[in-house]
């Protein structure tokens, strides 16, 4: 069962007509990182708005399951102890995140190219943050010769971007550094990694915000202050989809071994990540 997705019809998928209809019994749910506007999940495709809060997974049986998403937040994790429904989280396994960066990595090269004038070594490119995935970005720009810079917090991180070909910022210096580069390219998860105050100077630069939600800067001030800002969502399965299928699904097969479930039935909401 789904619903907020496209489906293709030939998959064997029966698609609910409403979230409620999706939800109702059902002992896993699977969707997205919520965060947008809340715990409003990422469901572009769906009819209405999906609110992931205790009336719809009262709807549900999630008890006797659980619920498998990107990341949580701290709203849906008190809903969730409350109501004694287990969450899966993906950004917990450090395996599957290293699996996936790779089609991240080329879906974030595939965009560049796509809204660049020129070829991607004449750019001058600050990476923010130096994670499983920001590292995986680095070394494909290295490896198409450009020059990227790297803010990151801790100085082995910092040590080992230098030592893959890019250039190390401090991460307090990093509002200089975007200001002097002409991309930025953005993976930690918090909106204060671009902070309000650099928006004025990074008027007409392109900034790509890979994060989760609520992603790394607020992206209408960003937005009102002349930053070009995409927030690619879905990099992964969008460039190679059957490599992050098979990964998501192998994680979301132990999830449900994992609760030693005998009946299970499952749902999906909205896109995949």
């Amino acid at each position: 069962m789904c619903y907020g997705q496209r489906t293709v019809a030939s998959n064997g998928v029966r698609v609910a007509t409403t979230v409620g209809e999706a939800v109702r019994g059902t002992e896993w749910l699977i969707l997205p990182s919520p965060g947008l506007n809340g715990d409003l999940i990422y469901a572009p495709d769906a009819p209405e708005p999906i609110v992931l809060d205790g009336a719809l997974l009262e709807e549900s049986a999630a008890r006797e399951g659980g619920v498998v998403m990107g990341r949580s937040t701290p709203k849906l994790d008190e809903i969730a102890s409350r109501m004694g429904i287990q969450i899966f989280q993906l950004k917990d396994d450090p395996g599957l995140a290293t699996r996936l960066s790779t089609g991240v990595a080329e879906g974030v090269v595939r965009l560049l190219i796509e809204l660049t004038q020129r070829i991607l070594r004449e750019h001058r490119i600050v990476v923010v943050g130096y994670g499983v995935t920001g590292a995986v970005i680095v070394d494909y720009l290295v490896a198409v010769h450009c020059a990227p810079q790297v803010a990151a917090r801790h100085p082995r991180w910092l040590e080992r971007a230098r030592q893959c070909g890019a250039t190390p910022v401090a991460y307090d210096d990093r509002v200089d550094a975007m200001a002097a580069a002409d991309i930025i390219i953005n993976t930690v998860p918090s909106t204060s990694a671009i902070p309000p105050e650099a928006f004025a100077r990074l008027r007409d630069r392109l900034v790509v915000d890979i994060a989760s939600p609520p992603g790394g800067l607020d992206h209408d001030a960003a937005r009102s202050a002349g930053v070009q800002v995409h927030w690619p969502r879905g990099l992964a399965g969008g460039r190679a989809p059957l490599t992050a299928g098979d990964a998501q699904y192998a994680f979301i097969a132990k999830a449900i071994a994992t609760r030693d479930s005998v009946s299970i039935v499952s749902t999906s909401l909205g896109e995949p990540e």
